[in-house]
């Protein structure tokens, strides 16, 4: 904060607090929603608040223009009294954006992609460990510095395709593939690995493991470790401490969280449950596991914004209680701080989102969610089209991840942002057609398309929403935008958003009278 030259530090949480204020200008914001809001529902953020309000009030008296910056309004909350001009904010945003879009990896020789190892085993359901070493290696490796890695649905569905190791290669942008087979019996497990360079059509390297399952995050740890040195000596490339070094390895809770992760690929309200049955059933063998945690936090969240959650208040706590127990176990971990970002962006936080999940891009930069998660929440913070590239360099590198088709949801809401209306329908058209049975794509479409004068086009929307989500209401919408309130460029904006979707919702028809 400046005033007439003079620089006064902030903590970012008062910052925050101040930010979402100034979102809300001369209305009455209660103490719950700014601490559900800044701290994400964490109960003992009591004494925090009070103490972010004295801190800003004391930085405000230095400006006597205004007699009260910040008003306590008895048993219901704060309001800003300040004037508030978000046109004259500095963008100061932009620049970091543009740093990790450039220090992403690139393709290079230093490039490699795991293709699905394979299931050797009798037992069918094994294949969810083959599944979940192949993703837990992808996602290893792409802790490695200055190592580019291929988003895992992209390696695995090339796999199987008849054509040559240069040819997969090319078409993921890599010049190393690791291979791979898995064998259970009884409690041991036997794996297979080898490493081939597809510019000389060569095996560079290959091992085979055996060791007992409750090692398993070991084997992960000796391959990453394996692959990186085999690639080059010359880079010293050196595989960064796993926070999985401190989990323990349940075979059970495993195949859970790789069943709950392949339900993404068609997502809608039941698969929403289905993921959270399924991470719960993983929590209750391993209770200890952050990614799990991490992962329910994610899910009990999105149910409030995709409006599933039947009770919100219930979804919030207990989205509050898996991120703290996440953020509790394992800190820094990059799934952990990308699941603490995520929860921020949702909860309508995108300075808290920016965060965490710069953190988490820093520690691994080939997650493409989590890249693209913050490209929407720089463009929402500073109009950034920087942000935005985020967004379309993860949907280049990972077209079939199973969140892919979220991400044109996220280009939409920058396109809104930055005003351009005919590109927003665009690409929530995309969306949909991505992922056709999740409600939340057509609320989006539909608004868009209210909102550019295509009032017949957002009927149709409107009628393909409902059969959907029947009870979804206008108000379940404007209780979205309230959350969500960085989704437009200004208050005007969002308000001719709701009432375009009004003038295009279905009116009830008129009660019979009784004769």
């Amino acid at each position: 904060m400046s005033h007439k030259g003079q620089v006064y530090g902030v903590e970012p949480l008062v910052m925050d607090v101040l930010v979402h204020l100034a979102n809300r200008p001369s209305e009455v914001v209660s103490r719950d929603e700014l601490i559900n809001q800044v701290w994400l529902f964490n109960p003992g953020a009591d004494e925090s608040l009070t103490r972010a309000i004295s801190l800003l009030r004391r930085i405000f008296r230095i400006d006597k223009s205004i007699e009260n910056y910040i008003e306590t309004v008895w048993k219901r909350g704060y309001t800003l009294a300040a004037p508030v001009d978000f046109e004259a904010a500095a963008n100061d945003r932009g620049p970091t954006a543009t740093r990790l879009l450039d220090q992403l990896p690139a393709a290079s020789d230093y490039s490699v992609a795991v293709l699905g190892f394979e299931n050797m085993s009798t037992r069918e359901s094994d294949r969810y460990l083959a599944d979940g070493l192949t993703r837990d290696l992808t996602s290893l490796l792409g802790r490695v510095p200055r190592l580019h890695v291929a988003a895992y649905n992209s390696a695995t569905r090339l796999q199987g395709a008849p054509a040559s190791i240069a040819e997969i290669a090319g078409k993921l942008g890599v010049r190393y593939l690791v291979s791979g087979t898995l064998t259970r019996e009884g409690d041991g497990l036997s794996v297979r690995h080898s490493l081939m360079d597809s510019v000389t059509d060569e095996q560079v390297w290959a091992s085979k493991m055996s060791v007992d399952l409750a090692n398993f995050y070991e084997v992960e740890d000796t391959i990453v470790l394996d692959i990186s040195t085999a690639m080059s000596s010359a880079l010293q490339l050196s595989h960064a401490n796993s926070p999985k070094q401190n989990r323990s390895f349940q075979l059970g809770a495993y195949e859970l969280v790789q069943q709950a992760e392949a339900l993404r690929l068609n997502y809608n309200e039941k698969a929403a449950f289905e993921i959270i049955a399924l991470l719960e059933q993983a929590l209750e063998i391993n209770p200890d596991d952050a990614a799990v945690h991490a992962a329910l936090a994610v899910q009990y969240t999105q149910n409030i914004v995709s409006n599933f959650a039947g009770t919100p208040a219930d979804a919030a706590q207990r989205a509050g209680r898996y991120l703290d127990a996440a953020m509790r176990l394992t800190p820094l971990d990059p799934e952990v701080l990308a699941a603490a970002g995520i929860v921020a962006t949702m909860r309508g936080n995108p300075r808290l989102a920016v965060r965490h999940l710069t953190r988490s891009v820093e520690l691994n930069p080939n997650n493409p969610h989590s890249l693209a998660v913050l490209g929407w929440q720089y463009c929402w913070l500073n109009s950034d089209v920087a942000g935005q590239r985020m967004i379309e360099t993860a949907e280049a590198r990972a077209p079939h991840h199973p969140r892919f088709g979220l991400w044109a949801h996220y280009r939409g809401h920058c396109e809104i942002k930055l005003g351009r209306i005919d590109q927003a329908i665009a690409a929530y058209d995309d969306c949909a057609d991505r992922n056709p049975n999740y409600s939340l794509n057509l609320v989006a479409l539909a608004m868009a398309q209210a909102l550019a004068g295509r009032a017949n086009d957002a009927r149709g929307t409107v009628e393909r929403l409902l059969m959907l989500a029947p009870h979804y209401t206008v108000e379940d919408y404007q209780q979205l935008v309230s959350t969500m309130a960085y989704w437009f460029a200004d208050r005007t904006t969002r308000d001719r958003s709701i009432s375009a979707l009004h003038e295009v919702w279905p009116r009830p028809a008129p009660a019979r009278a009784a004769g």
